[in-house]
């Protein structure tokens, strides 16, 4: 679990550009996503048997801080397609492969908005405003800058 956590750690320190170029290269290349996957099945492992148990699945996902039991067992039962109470590697590729592309497309999706929002202006205090205005709040509740 501690590389798992490691990882996560590290990917969210990245720049958000950084991250869009990390998933499309891991997305591109079936050898580094099947690397990521198998990383992250093992760090789910607690029992090193190379399958996620139902307990090793709920474990992990309250930990990501998701305790809805209805739909984390949902979740299991539609991963363990052979019925066998586990989820194997192979089991676990197609729900792993299609949520790096939506996440992907996320991060895309936020890229976007955030490079065509105009830039916040920091309303500026001229020298000569009374002391009243100055205590005063702005508009939008907050306190004016001053200089």
């Amino acid at each position: 679990m501690a590389s798992s956590s490691l990882a996560q750690s590290r990917f969210g320190k990245m720049t958000l550009e950084d991250k869009i170029v990390l998933l499309e290269d891991m997305i591109s290349d079936p050898d580094k996503l099947n690397s990521a996957i198998f990383n992250l099945v093992e760090s789910c492992d607690m029992n090193n048997d190379d399958n996620i148990s139902r307990a090793e699945f709920q474990k992990v996902l309250q930990d990501f801080g998701i305790a809805d039991f209805d739909a984390v067992e949902e979740l299991f039962t539609s991963l363990d397609r052979d019925g066998n109470g586990m989820i194997s590697f192979n089991e676990f590729k197609p729900f792993f492969r299609a949520q790096t592309r939506i996440k992907l497309q996320h991060m895309k999706e936020l890229k976007v908005m955030r490079d065509t929002q105009p830039p916040k202006v920091t309303p500026t205090k001229s020298k000569s405003s009374s002391k009243k205005d100055e205590k005063s709040l702005l508009e939008d509740g907050s306190q004016p800058e001053i200089k």
